[in-house]
């Protein structure tokens, strides 16, 4: 069974509506750059009107670890989820599950539409992280697309059967660390992301947005393919 993960809640409205259609997991997004950044102040009052087995997650990037600990108690969060470079051995002593980032570059695919070159496959092959050195130490790893510096949220999918990041997948399942997948997911990609990932999970943030914000419909259609599609398995 495929998880779904709305990321960049903002509001009780929204994380309703994620939740009445049957999402798994809801995400903060802590980060003060991002134009989905939430205050720990809105996450908690969010958190505590929510039904008691919702996971919550909490976005990072190279946040100091004290803090970090500090908002997942403030906000009853479940998990966290790392951005940036961060160190993972910085993070064991909070007690909650810890979920790494693996943000891809899409710059090169996508300024030439498409068209796969023996260097861009050289490059994915060069971001084959440490999986052995994070094994015990995290719970899942993420793997997102990155546009222009932008991590994550970029609604720019990537090359999901590009060689080189099926050897990345091969690897990740190697290790059996499940493997949640985000990057331009929407409800008209998402079934064909899992056929040709198959994940533990998929991530979604700008693919259930309208005009930048989330909507509802959009929601509810993505969280049905993934339902629908796992029917037909």
């Amino acid at each position: 069974m495929v998880r779904v993960k709305i990321c960049g809640i903002q509001s009780l409205e929204e994380a309703k509506w994620a939740i009445y259609a049957g999402v798994d997991a809801i995400g903060f997004i802590f980060v003060p750059q991002s134009k989905r950044y939430i205050r720990p102040e809105q996450a908690r009052e969010i958190s505590l009107s929510l039904p008691p087995f919702m996971t919550r997650i909490g976005v990072f990037v190279n946040e100091n670890p004290t803090i970090v600990a500090e908002i997942v108690q403030k906000c009853y969060l479940t998990a966290i989820q790392l951005h940036g470079d961060e160190d993972i051995e910085d993070y064991q002593t909070i007690a909650v599950p810890c979920i790494k980032a693996i943000n891809i570059s899409v710059d090169h695919y996508i300024n030439s539409a498409g068209a796969h070159t023996n260097s861009e496959h050289q490059s994915f092959f060069e971001l084959q992280p440490p999986l052995k050195n994070w094994v015990g130490m995290i719970q899942g790893i993420l793997v997102d697309a990155s546009y222009q510096g932008q991590l994550g949220g970029t609604g720019s999918p990537l090359p999901w059967d590009d060689p080189s990041l099926q050897h990345l997948f091969d690897s990740i399942r190697r290790f059996d660390i499940p493997l949640i997948l985000a990057g331009g997911l929407t409800p008209e990609n998402v079934q064909r992301a899992i056929r040709t990932v198959k994940p533990y999970a998929v991530d979604v943030s700008s693919g259930v947005e309208h005009l930048g914000t989330k909507n509802q419909d959009l929601i509810k259609s993505f969280i049905q393919k993934v339902k629908t599609f796992e029917d037909e398995l």
